[in-house]
């Protein structure tokens, strides 16, 4: 129903439309269940008519054209009387943009509302059309949709984009309290508590499923409620780039005493107002001491030296662990690990490895039940003939230590997989010539996109609550998403490198997640160009911004790619070309 002197063009019911579930229009007043549904910008309402007979369902259909105007069409009068008889209501000459004009206060709760291919008429543009949407929703449609084929446009009222306040965090340091300041991009994803026990996360199932199937075949002991969240040093063997370094605030570091106790597990979290991300750089190891852990493999060995360790016992830890990454739909730079750490005789870790993936093997047989579409095949590979490119979870693993399996996941259409977990066994952390220790680290988040048929990691993370509706708590379903087709902008960005510099792709890619609020779905590298002469090497990539759960409009996009434009010179010390 279009607005002003645009009129109304009739379609075929199989036309496309759209329909706003009810959000600012309430529901109707308590009594029997009767769904009242507003029909808008109807032609010869014969979908109106069709639709009056539905059980329950009080049809509401309206017209821009006057009721001389609108009869005129080919069974208009027939489908009119119809929908009087039944006793629905038909009202004419109204404006879809100016609703509140033809419906007391008392009459505007709609539990539907049904708007088939809204059109300006004639040969109106997409501007125009863009400019009706607008005026019926009270808000920017900026944007661009398909309207051949008979698609379906379904407009939600979309969350309103997140705004990170910089985030301090205080931890108990041996008998002293510290605090440090969370990496921006990280300040939504600490303290989400997805393992507790009163959450319906699909990473907290999934984990409670696999400690459920292996307790079955050994005692097993859960220890994750103890574990700190900062270590300090430096991790041998490990790139500087893919640690989240962080330094204390200053005036709290603390003596070396009250250091060699260790990091607590107490933590509290308060928001500034104001970004001192600045003195906190991202990415560079000198001179700071502390980091937010990448793995849980650490705390593993600390229990068994401390001798804390029974023979024949499943010792589980599990959570966050921070990781910075390149950008792609599954490399995360948080996620949830699952260790799990058995002590065997010598010369019967095959077999205690071979037991742990058949259970892990079994559990997620059972998982995938409740999963329709989805049917996941792990299998153990030797890590010294693996044959495919490492994901950054694997690539990052081989840096902590020698890895004897990879354990891949592969689900249709994709039977190809993915590396979720990788086995170690250590003869010397026991220091036993007759004892040896298995571990087994889980990505949790991995494994619940493979399940769940979730594209995006980011997704996980998303405080959309349409997201965890669909996961009842105890249970797997396959995700079912509610933006089918977000908009995405592409940006290409192209810069001079220091000279005599390496340039860090990864902390490269950190920046774009933290000007950006992980609006960046993927980077691409265009071109690399070294100038005749000078030697100097010219970088272009490519950039694009996609959000999976928000409305994201071009100049939002735009404004984006300034911030990351004007932060690369800051940080990275490169020249824009």
């Amino acid at each position: 129903m279009p607005a002003g002197a645009r009129r109304h063009q009739q379609w075929p019911l199989t036309a496309p439309h759209v329909m706003s579930e009810r959000r600012g229009l309430r529901a109707a007043a308590m009594g029997p269940p009767l769904r009242r549904v507003l029909l808008l910008g109807e032609g010869n309402f014969s979908f109106a008519a069709a639709l009056c007979g539905a059980r329950g369902t009080h049809v509401v259909a309206t017209c821009y054209e006057s009721e001389e105007e609108a009869a005129g069409r080919g069974g208009a009068a027939r489908s009119i009387r119809r929908l009087r008889d039944s006793g629905a209501e038909v009202v004419f000459s109204v404006d879809c943009t100016k609703l509140k004009e033809y419906f007391l206060p008392g009459k505007r709760e709609f539990d539907r509302i049904y708007f088939n291919f809204p059109h300006c008429g004639r040969k109106a543009g997409v501007v125009k059309n863009r400019e009706l949407l607008a005026c019926f929703f009270h808000r920017s449609q900026d944007k661009s949709f398909c309207v051949e084929g008979a698609l379906n446009h379904i407009f939600t009222r979309s969350t309103p984009p997140l705004c990170l306040t910089p985030m301090s965090c205080k931890t108990q340091l041996g008998s002293q309290k510290v605090s440090f300041q969370v990496p921006q991009v990280l300040a939504d994803k600490i303290n989400r508590g997805f393992l507790k026990v009163n959450s319906s996360h699909p990473v907290r199932t999934i984990k409670e499923k696999l400690s459920a199937g292996l307790s079955q075949a050994l005692p097993l002991q859960n220890i994750s409620s103890c574990l700190p969240l900062l270590h300090q040093g430096h991790l041998q063997g490990v790139c500087h780039s893919n640690i989240f370094w962080i330094a204390l605030s200053p005036g709290e570091a603390p003596s070396t005493e009250e250091t060699s106790q260790g990091l607590e597990n107490a933590v509290w979290f308060s928001h500034f107002g104001q970004d001192t991300d600045r003195s906190v750089q991202e990415g560079c190891p000198i001179p700071k001491q502390f980091y937010l852990r990448p793995s849980l493999l650490p705390h593993a060995q600390a229990i068994i030296q401390k001798g804390a360790f029974s023979l024949g016992t499943l010792h589980v830890l599990s959570g966050p662990v921070f990781r910075q990454c390149r950008i792609t739909p599954c490399s995360m730079p948080v996620f949830h690990e699952m260790l799990v750490v058995l002590a065997v005789r010598r010369g019967t870790e095959n077999s205690c490895i071979q037991m742990l993936v058949d259970n892990i093997k079994t559990t997620t047989s059972s998982l995938h039940q409740a999963v329709s579409g989805i049917k996941p095949s792990i299998s153990l590979q030797e890590a010294t003939s693996f044959g495919t490119e490492l994901n950054d979870f694997a690539a990052f693993e081989c840096q902590l230590g020698e890895i004897q399996h990879f354990i891949c996941m592969g689900t249709d259409p994709d039977p190809s997989g993915s590396y979720v977990g990788v086995i170690r066994t250590a003869p010397d952390e026991l220091k036993s010539s007759e004892l040896v220790v298995v571990s087994v680290s889980l990505n949790l988040d991995l494994l619940a996109m493979l399940l769940c048929g979730i594209s995006d990691w980011r997704m996980l993370w998303t405080s959309d609550r349409r997201f965890l509706q669909q996961f009842p708590e105890g249970e797997l379903r396959l995700f079912k998403s509610f933006s089918l087709y977000p908009p995405s902008y592409v940006h290409d960005v192209s810069f001079w490198v220091p000279d005599g510099e390496e340039f860090d792709e990864v902390a490269f890619h950190t920046l774009a997640r933290r000007v950006s609020g992980e609006m960046v779905v993927s980077i691409q590298l265009r071109d690399s160009f070294q100038q005749p002469g000078t030697g100097r090497r010219s970088l272009c990539y490519r950039v694009t911004f996609q959000s999976c759960d928000r409305a994201l409009g071009c100049r939002e996009a735009a404004e984006m790619q300034l911030r990351f434009r004007e932060e690369m010179q800051q940080h990275l010390g490169v020249t824009l070309r």
